[in-house]
């Protein structure tokens, strides 16, 4: 079974992360455009691991050698962003998400074809599962969709770039501090970030609400990316990426909250389906479904 402080740290993430959405959509309900946010933000998330890092005293430049796994994870966590907001732009949010919360099983399979996890039936049919209580979650089977081939291709696109991104960290943790493995990750991935600005310009909120919300935004990506890399580092990428799925369980939460959305039957039928896939998972799984843990390398020789 998965220590408890891992599971902690997942669930912390998955609250902090599940606030973002509704305090983005009243951002940009007041002017703010993605641009604006998605640099503000990666910029937070930059400089508060960073310096974290200097007050832990620990390095924050790659050894020699070590810069190619450094840009890759930048990179899939900048081209994992810019997926999901190409994305947005031809279908509608449930549909990106869902897509994109398959990283899972992808990753599972991945590991499994690596060798660096045993496949097992019930991380299948757990990861399965969750995924289903997530499209109920989100409300897909009651609407009708215009599904956008091009918009399925970019949600696939952020979807396989996560899976790679959560591999890397999954890697680095293993010989790297958390926090100077966020840290690099989100320095590099600012440098790409500030190229969609050559796309489209940055707009800021109309008002002093409107930057409240952005920053809302921020503090939630920031606590959400410090659980994540510890997460990570606490109990290997794929169960993480498996809690996770509680993210958009409180995304739905805050909505009524923040938004005052109002959730439906099957919503609440989702909740349950993804807490008790979860919840087995964490209840049966043997720890001889791991291969024990190597820092492989995934630099060239």
């Amino acid at each position: 079974m998965t220590k408890l402080p891992g599971i902690f740290l997942a669930l912390f993430s998955a609250i902090a992360f599940g606030v973002y959405p509704p305090a983005v959509k009243l951002a940009y309900a007041d002017g703010a455009n993605a641009t604006f946010v998605l640099i503000l933000t990666t910029f937070c998330r930059a400089t508060f691991l960073s310096c974290y890092c200097l007050f832990k005293g620990q390095a924050l430049l790659p050894e020699s050698g070590k810069w190619r796994v450094v840009i890759l994870g930048g990179l899939y966590q900048a081209i994992s962003t810019f997926g999901i907001i190409a994305s947005l732009a031809y279908l509608p949010a449930p549909i990106t998400i869902i897509v994109m919360f398959t990283h899972s099983i992808m990753l599972l399979f991945y590991l499994a074809y690596l060798k660096e996890i045993r496949l097992t039936r019930l991380a299948v049919v757990s990861t399965l599962s969750a995924l289903t209580g997530l499209s109920f979650v989100l409300d897909i089977w009651s609407q009708d969709f215009d599904l956008s081939t091009t918009g399925l291709l970019f949600a696939v696109m952020a979807a396989i770039a996560t899976t790679n991104r959560l591999y890397i960290f999954g890697k680095q943790t293993l010989v790297l501090p958390p926090a100077v493995v966020g840290a690099q990750t989100f320095l590099g991935s600012f440098i790409f970030i500030l190229c969609w600005a050559l796309y489209q310009k940055p707009i800021a909120p109309s008002s002093v609400v409107g930057l409240d919300w952005v920053l809302l935004c921020c503090l939630s990506t920031v606590i959400g990316s410090f659980g994540m890399f510890f997460g990570i580092a606490s109990m290997g990428s794929f169960r993480w990426s498996l809690l996770l799925k509680f993210e958009p369980i409180f995304t739905a939460i805050f909505s009524v909250i923040l938004l005052g959305e109002i959730l439906r039957t099957p919503q609440y039928f989702g909740m349950l389906l993804v807490l008790g896939s979860l919840v087995v998972y964490q209840l049966f799984e043997k720890r001889t479904d791991t291969v024990p843990a190597v820092a492989i390398s995934i630099e060239p020789d």
